[in-house]
């Protein structure tokens, strides 16, 4: 009989686990997949589940975008601004006023948005540099609407700057096993990032079910 009684794959339940009359799982999970596939992952284990999901993780962070339009804007109106102190207030008071003042300014021409992050990016799509998730939406855009010349100019920029600090330090004459581990991390990103490490989750943890799940005690082996 079938262990499983919800969808897979859209609205059907394609990916099935068969047990005899004496179920051997007790638990038995449906999740999202951690690859690109549209079929759902299945995990069936006994007694309650101890592993901790590696699925994606998404954040929400605030970051100013800054452009030359902006800049300019900025500086032109920078220009005629005059910011008016008074002699007779004390240091603070007149602090006050200043930063709000630029606290004013930098909201009107550099305001905050909101963006998502998640744990499956790049590596050099980090906190500091969260507009970089605006500009591979604008070249997908880009790309959708047919002008692709745009889309080039935007597309690699970043990731080459990013890339080559992150290979900056790495000696490739003396230790050329690193230098390649560096290249793999910024081509395909980290196999296991620091915010998805399992504790006592190992392969030696997988050999070790596996093989007791996977054993016939009563197997005789065929005669030739």
């Amino acid at each position: 009989m079938s262990i499983l009684d919800r969808p897979t794959r859209g609205a059907n339940t394609l990916d099935r686990v068969y047990v005899n009359n004496n179920p051997c799982y007790t638990t038995v999970r449906v999740l999202e997949p951690t690859a690109k596939s549209d079929h759902k992952a299945v995990i069936a284990c006994q007694g309650q589940a101890q592993i901790q999901l590696l699925n994606k993780r998404v954040y929400r962070r605030l970051f100013r975008r800054r452009s030359p339009a902006q800049h300019a804007r900025f500086l032109e109106y920078a220009s005629t601004l005059c910011v008016e102190l008074d002699e007779n207030k004390s240091a603070q008071s007149n602090f006050d006023t200043m930063y709000g003042v630029m606290t004013g300014l930098l909201d009107r021409f550099y305001p905050e948005r909101e963006i998502t992050v998640t744990s499956s990016d790049p590596p050099y799509v980090t906190p500091p540099a969260k507009a970089l998730k605006t500009l591979l939406r604008r070249k997908n855009n880009l790309m959708r609407a047919g002008r692709t010349e745009e889309a080039g100019a935007i597309a690699f920029a970043p990731s080459s700057r990013a890339s080559s600090r992150w290979l900056r330090k790495v000696d490739t004459r003396m230790n050329a096993k690193d230098a390649w581990a560096k290249v793999r991390e910024v081509i395909k990103g980290k196999a296991n990032r620091p915010d998805e490490h399992v504790d006592g989750l190992t392969a030696q943890t997988f050999n070790a079910h596996y093989a007791a799940i996977s054993t016939d005690n009563d197997y005789r082996a065929p005669r030739l």
